[in-house]
């Protein structure tokens, strides 16, 4: 068999094709330079300010709300840095791949985090939360940003990009539907009183 009919018979069956899922809504911008990957996501969501900024750093509560994720503890705290140990899964087709390692996490407040693995299978790849100012009037814009060096992940380089794409997509997704509902909730707390 050739390799490019190798990769692409590879790829169909480790990468899942698209679905009608919000998550596939998400807008993407996708720069490749060399080995280095770099894939930002957005949304615009209704959430205040306070209640995004309270779900990105509710670190330990990611299980009940982020695919993928099993356990996140927070092993150290020093002013605005957190050194959190995670552990979890990545699942795409029929590959599924166990992780465990530590995350660097500098919170800037009312503006976002910076991410940086340290440990485990996916050490140096660097991610970003960003809550980007807008207008009183209009809703905000939460963007997520991953970097990383293809040939650094434990992923094949030609599948990098869907995998990292398809992650980008749902971190996004599932932020975001829980700061809606996180804002839906304290609107309902504010009508019952």
């Amino acid at each position: 068999m050739k390799p490019l009919r190798y990769f692409a018979l590879l790829f169909s069956l480790l990468v899942p094709q698209a679905s009608a899922s919000a998550a596939t809504d998400t807008p993407l911008t996708v720069i490749q330079r060399g080995n280095q990957l770099s894939v930002e996501g957005w949304l615009e969501t209704r959430a205040t300010r306070e209640i995004a900024w309270s779900v990105l750093t509710d670190y330990e509560y990611f299980p009940e709300f982020v695919p993928g994720i099993r356990a996140n503890r927070v092993l150290e705290t020093q002013g605005r840095v957190k050194i959190v140990a995670q552990s979890g899964e990545v699942v795409t087709g029929m590959l599924k791949l166990l992780y465990e390692g530590t995350i660097r996490i500098e919170e800037f407040p009312d503006e976002g985090l910076s991410i940086l693995f340290l440990s485990g299978p996916f050490k140096e790849v660097r991610g970003e939360w960003r809550m980007e100012r807008a207008e009183k009037k209009q809703p905000l814009r939460l963007v997520y940003r991953m970097n990383m060096d293809m040939m650094k992940t434990p992923f094949p380089p030609p599948l990098a990009p869907s995998i990292a794409e398809q992650q980008v997509r749902t971190w996004v997704d599932v932020f975001g539907r829980e700061m809606d509902k996180r804002m839906d909730n304290q609107m309902e707390r504010r009508k019952a009183k």
